[in-house]
């Protein structure tokens, strides 16, 4: 038998995990997933917490996708981190 080691993710950690992987990707991360999966109450609080980036120009909101920038990608693990719920 081959050892391995199983790691469960709660939600939030879940959440969390999309939110990083996300914005790495050109689609970056989308409003409708997370409302689908985590429900409406994150939805509207990541959209919220992410006008602060918008307003730096450091994400863009498309389609309901929030996007890092080309200035917003030197900052990509901040951004993350500031957008993790608890």
């Amino acid at each position: 038998m081959i050892p391995f080691e199983k790691e469960e993710l709660s939600s939030v950690q879940q959440l969390n995990e999309y939110i990083m992987t996300s914005l790495r990707l050109m689609e970056g991360c989308d409003l409708n997933f997370v409302k689908e999966k985590f429900g409406e109450k994150p939805a509207t609080q990541l959209k919220t917490d992410a006008i602060v980036f918008i307003n730096r120009n450091w994400l863009s909101e498309t389609n309901n996708h929030l996007i890092l920038t080309a200035e917003g990608k030197l900052f990509a693990d901040r951004i993350a981190a500031e957008l993790f719920f608890d």
